[in-house]
Order: C-alpha cells, then structure tokens, then sequence
C-alpha cells in the first residue's frame, strides 16, 4: 500500500487502511495531530480503569501519558475489520525518558463514525512492565 496523505489529515483522509493511518499519527506523540482523530463524544479506555469521556479528558490523559515517554511503535500483528469498527494486535515499542526501551502486547479497539472522527477506543494493555525497574 502507497503512502498517502492520510497520515497527516486524520479522519478527514479516506485511507485505504485508516486503522494504519490513526496508529501512525499516535506513534508521532504530536497530542493536536491525535486529537484530530476524535469526536466529541470519544470513549477512551485503558484496561480496566473507567471509561474516559470527551475531548478535553481524553486530552489531558494522553498529555500525562506521553509526559512518561520519549518515543512509542505500534507494529501490526493482526488486524479485523468489521465495516467502520476494527480490532488491532499489536506489539508497542515504548521508549522511557531514560531511553529503555520496553515491548508488549497491546489489543485496540477502535470504532468511526460516518464523519471518520473516531468515537471507540478501547485500549488493553498490562503498563506494569512499562513502568518496572529492572
């Protein structure tokens, strides 16, 4: 698959794999060019923590997040597709503010509305070994 613009446009873009294109602008850590990709009425949820909701709150945990993180890779391990909703396998590559680097398993859940503005993203993921000094 050609690069397009897709992956600097957000839900305005009709990427072919528009799964590819959100996971590409998250791996950026550029909090606006994320942002862009929600709707108003975004359900975010990590693990089993409750559900965060709307922009402003979906914001400012991303913002606290990435404070952690120097760098972040998504490589694709399986992807499904059910019309406008996809679940994506994935192995992350997080990169700490001291440079180790700390890979695992991570299982999103993304839905789109008919605009391409996501308003589903449920994300699961155990962050204990992100966070654990060896």
């Amino acid at each position: 698959m050609g690069e397009t613009a897709a992956t600097d446009t957000g839900p305005a873009a009709q990427a072919e794999d528009w799964a590819a294109a959100f996971f590409n602008d998250a791996d950026k850590l550029h909090l606006p060019t994320l942002m862009n990709w929600f709707g108003e009425a975004i359900d975010l949820r990590l693990g089993n923590n409750p559900p965060i909701t709307g922009l402003d709150n979906v914001h400012q945990t991303f913002e606290q997040f990435w404070s952690t993180l120097k760098g972040m890779k998504h490589e694709r391990q399986q992807l499904v597709v059910d019309g406008d909703t996809v679940f994506q396998g994935s192995i992350v590559t997080y990169t700490r503010l001291d440079d180790k680097q700390v890979s695992m398993p991570v299982a999103s859940h993304l839905r789109r509305r008919a605009d391409g503005r996501l308003d589903r993203l449920w994300i699961y993921i155990d962050m204990s070994p992100l966070f654990t000094e060896e």
